[in-house]
């Protein structure tokens, strides 16, 4: 399954040319939204089963779409992985491990490739430096309003910039709405939170995580400091502000579709919402954290595609691959993925079309340090252990040793 970068990038000379060839669809191309809610778990959104109702705007938007309950990101943390959205290439391939990094140029990007076709591009994001820059003709760094420096305010720049469009566009907005720190406004805290009389402030920081944690990071390592000791009450009001963060965010989705519908620019335009990575509450001991390892927590994320040409109101349990986003956007709009895409379109599972499970293949470090793969309800790691997800949903108990015509099958397949 790994490709060899250098073999990639030598079979790029060309591929620029032709990645935009696809087949005209009838009428005028669709607009696309691609939305990235950086760290949001996929099982804190009302639709996947979630008991508050964290999500409204979320939920209505998979009501009138495909929502993907077992979509995958391919890193835990938020460089590679929104590359890997980008470019349908797994991190170990397109090579970007860490902010800062950036695709090579010869990568036709997702919307590099749109912009060849057509398409005006703009990216609205919070992440600073060059890695999302590729493809775009607007990057527009966003500014937060709020104490905790991060997080979304009305979308009045993204509304501002679709009116001004003569052609079809396709949007990247994302936020760390829902990244540490998990600081809410005063009206969100109380929803969830309005009877906690505990130590922590509303305002749970990566200081304080760490000291919950018993350790922080020093030059990309982890090493221990003196715990924090809390309790069970307190470790829920870190839940509870981290569902207040999203709150906010889901209102802020729905005032801003509720702008395109006046703008009369809803019916013609794909949505998909997506996470890039997710973040740990005590499954395997840590709290808000992400990046240090390849734990279902951190990579099931939600996943919802709606608009022309996607059916209304499935749900599809079946493993995805966020790689597979870029191939699907392409295809909707008839633009033909570049040679090297490592993901496929998710169309004909929607369709009833596809027969075998999907291999799924995440990676981690810096030097690719830890590769998983997940297939057919099994995830194996590549230092031996195996996960049987149909009945251990966050993958705790090893059984390798009792199933080893498995593990070495998964082994061989993760090569």
């Amino acid at each position: 399954m790994k490709v060899p970068r250098i073999a990639l990038l030598a079979l790029l000379t060309g591929v620029v040319a032709n990645a935009a060839c696809g087949s005209q669809p009838e009428g005028p191309r669709p607009n696309i939204i691609l939305i990235s809610a950086d760290t949001l778990r996929a099982d804190h959104v009302g639709v996947n089963g979630y008991h508050r109702a964290t999500t409204p705007t979320i939920d209505a938007l998979a009501a009138g779409g495909v929502n993907f309950t077992s979509a995958y990101s391919q890193a835990p943390n938020t460089a590679p992985s929104h590359t890997s959205i980008l470019t349908s290439l797994y991190p170990s391939v397109h090579g970007v491990l860490q902010h800062g990094q950036v695709p090579d140029e010869k990568l036709v990007t997702l919307p590099a490739a749109l912009r060849e076709a057509g398409y005006q591009t703009g990216a609205f994001t919070q992440l600073s430096g060059e890695t999302f820059k590729p493809g775009f003709d607007t990057w527009h760094l966003i500014e937060s309003g709020l104490q905790s420096g991060k997080g979304l305010g009305e979308l009045t720049m993204v509304t501002d910039w679709v009116g001004e469009r003569t052609a079809p566009w396709f949007v990247f907005l994302h936020s760390y709405d829902v990244h540490l720190p998990y600081a809410p406004e005063p009206d969100y805290v109380d929803i969830w939170a309005g009877d906690y009389e505990g130590p922590l402030e509303p305002d749970i920081t990566r200081k304080l995580v760490d000291q919950i944690n018993g350790e922080t990071r020093e030059d990309g390592h982890l090493i221990a400091v003196e715990r924090l000791e809390v309790t069970a009450r307190d470790l829920q009001f870190i839940i509870d502000m981290y569902d207040a963060e999203l709150r906010r965010l889901d209102d802020i989705y729905g005032r801003f579709f509720a702008k395109l519908r006046e703008m009369d620019e809803w019916d013609n335009t794909i949505i998909v919402f997506l996470a890039d990575h997710g973040e740990e509450f005590g499954e395997h001991g840590r709290w808000g954290r992400h990046t240090y390892t390849l734990n279902e927590e951190l990579l099931r994320v939600p996943l919802i595609i709606a608009g022309p040409g996607v059916p209304v109101g499935q749900t599809i349990e079946a493993a995805v691959r966020l790689v597979d986003v870029a191939p699907t956007i392409l295809g909707l709009v008839g633009v033909e993925n570049p040679q090297y895409f490592m993901g496929e379109s998710l169309a004909p599972i929607w369709d009833g079309d596809e027969r075998l499970p999907r291999q799924v293949v995440a990676e981690r470090g810096v030097e690719i340090v830890e590769r998983t793969l997940i297939h057919a309800g099994f995830k194996y790691m590549d230092d031996g252990r195996l996960f049987d997800l149909t009945t251990d949903r966050w993958g705790s108990v090893d059984i390798a040793a009792d199933n080893p015509d498995i593990a070495d099958r998964m082994a061989t397949s993760l090569l």
